[in-house]
């Protein structure tokens, strides 16, 4: 594993693009109409903007600390101790999340495509897929982030016929939620919106100031923003509101209900596809948890130690966990998520800045 990776700008936009849309893209719709309604796409705006104001925090952090990824800053401004307890409590994040996608990603295809096959076969030939991905180097990885570019930008051209065909009536009422029912809709997209912590991580390894690494993950923020309100709208315009408290993954019941002349069951071509998008999501997070780890341990067996965390979320699939019991595990996570991604970079400039004031001049 090199010392010193270097990622281009461009790889840098498609690394957080990757890291955000991954399998809770799906469930995005039904999990915030649960508690915002047909006012979710409020608690999506205020997701976005949170997310921005937590980018602007990772973009301070950085300048101060250009050299050194976030596993190191947490060590520096928290101290020694505190420091790598926070450290591995980043981990385990990463892991969770690893393994979640993994999970879920698994659920979905054995319930829409390989549905007699059993899932620990299929998780099996998945994380051997990544593999070879995982053991490359970050400018390699990088390099695929960008190659596989297209596939996230299918997501709103293949919705795009809801807008002409949908039903607008079906997005009234509006203002019916509440405001803390807007904020628990914020709470309820957390596993969709919460990769976008992994940029700190690589910021070091990225070519360019500070200021211009700022610009480009608040532009692939708000890309994935667009694409998330175009995915919520078109699925309030597509179904009725009995059915959006019914449908776990409205997105593909909506391409579903798409035919063309020449192609039928476009859900199925589509996830053929997206299991690549996985993959390279899943890769992401382990290999910040591997990073995190080596950092924490100070040793450099990369490839040991990414082979061990790949098997960890391996075990998650032998959890005795239905579809809507999965939905319950993320719902569990999501809010001790929101405290380690959200508040702790808010923390970090607060103690960076005390810090910077007690050196001496």
């Amino acid at each position: 594993m090199e010392q010193a990776p270097i990622l281009g700008k461009t790889q840098l936009y498609w690394f957080f693009m990757h890291a955000q849309i991954g399998v809770g893209l799906f469930s995005l719709p039904n999990h915030i109409y649960q508690f915002a309604k047909t006012d979710g796409w409020l608690s999506l705006l205020l997701a976005s903007v949170i997310v921005q104001i937590v980018l602007y925090c990772l973009y301070i952090i950085h300048k101060r600390y250009p050299h050194d990824s976030l596993f190191k800053v947490c060590e520096k401004v928290c101290g020694k101790w505190i420091g790598k307890f926070i450290v591995l409590l980043f981990i385990v994040y990463f892991i969770l999340i690893a393994g979640l996608v993994l999970k879920g990603f698994t659920q979905l295809i054995a319930i829409w495509i390989l549905n007699k096959t059993p899932e620990p076969v299929f998780m099996f030939l998945f994380l051997l897929a990544c593999v070879p991905m995982l053991f490359s180097t970050l400018k390699s990885i990088g390099r695929m982030l960008v190659l596989t570019a297209p596939i996230v930008l299918t997501i709103p051209v293949m919705v795009g016929y809801a807008f002409i065909y949908g039903d607008y009536l079906n997005l009234l009422p509006l203002g019916v939620a509440d405001f803390s029912a807007i904020l628990k809709g914020v709470l309820a997209s957390m596993f969709s919106i919460n990769g976008f912590i992994v940029v700190a991580v690589v910021f070091p390894h990225v070519k360019g100031t500070p200021k211009e690494k700022f610009k480009i993950v608040s532009a692939a923020h708000w890309t994935v923003a667009l694409i998330y309100t175009i995915v919520l709208l078109t699925s309030f315009l597509t179904f009725s509101h009995g059915e959006m408290k019914l449908l776990p993954e409205p997105y593909l019941y909506m391409i579903k209900s798409f035919s063309l002349t020449i192609i039928e069951r476009l859900d199925l071509i589509f996830l053929s596809f997206w299991s690549i998008s996985i993959i390279t999501t899943y890769v992401i997070f382990v290999y910040c948890g591997t990073i995190g780890v080596m950092d924490l341990l100070q040793t450099t067996r990369y490839r040991l130690i990414a082979i061990t965390l790949l098997i960890m979320t391996f075990t998650i699939e032998f959890l005795p966990t239905s579809i809507n019991e999965f939905s319950q595990m993320v719902t569990y996570i999501n809010k001790p998520s929101a405290y380690l991604t959200f508040l702790l970079p808010v923390l970090l400039v607060l103690l960076s800045s005390v810090r910077k004031k007690e050196r001496p001049l």
